[in-house]
Order: structure tokens, then C-alpha cells, then sequence
């Protein structure tokens, strides 16, 4: 009786791990797919309006980022709040007036 119950055992822990291999394999093709075919488009080889330059996190919920519209550079902070103009940048190469 004891060798049957051994054998059961083991039966259901190979069927368990087949089953949790199958579902982490099905995870990982949904998951390429969507990185694939839905994330893709930005990279669809358009030229994007607006860029993020450079990031600095102050808190987890708060950051400044540098970013590029048509060609101008500004600096924003932003919260979970709200999103604030903080700064036009100009390119080292202008001259001061």
C-alpha cells in the first residue's frame, strides 16, 4: 500500500510541474507577442514630437525630466498631481544676448 501511495504522489507532482511549465511558456509567448506587436509602434519609424532626453527621480512618485519638442528642449517636474514647466533650455552652442 505504501509503494502505491509513493507512486501517486509522484504522479501528481510531475503532472503539477508539466502543468506550471505550460502555463509560464504560454506567459512568456503572450507576453513576446505583446512586446512584438503592440509596442512596436513607436518604433514604427516615425519621426516622435515629443522626447524624453534625460530623467532624474526625486521620490518615488516625483521626477524631473529634460524633454525635446520640435527641436526645443525644456525641463518638467513631474508628480501624480500635476505636470509643471519648469525651465526653457538653450543649446550650448547659442550666445547669450
Amino acid at each position: 500500500m505504501n509503494g502505491a501511495l509513493d507512486i501517486n504522489l509522484l504522479s501528481t507532482g510531475l503532472k503539477t510541474a508539466a502543468m506550471l511549465l505550460i502555463v509560464l511558456a504560454v506567459l512568456i509567448c503572450v507576453l513576446y507577442i505583446m512586446k512584438r506587436f503592440l509596442f512596436s509602434q513607436k518604433e514604427s519609424g516615425k519621426e516622435q514630437i515629443i522626447k524624453v532626453i534625460s530623467s532624474m527621480h526625486l521620490s518615488p512618485k516625483e521626477k524631473i525630466q529634460v524633454i525635446e519638442i520640435s527641436g526645443e528642449r525644456i525641463a518638467v517636474g513631474i508628480t501624480p498631481g500635476s505636470i509643471n514647466f519648469l525651465v526653457r533650455l538653450r543649446d550650448g552652442n547659442e550666445q547669450n544676448e
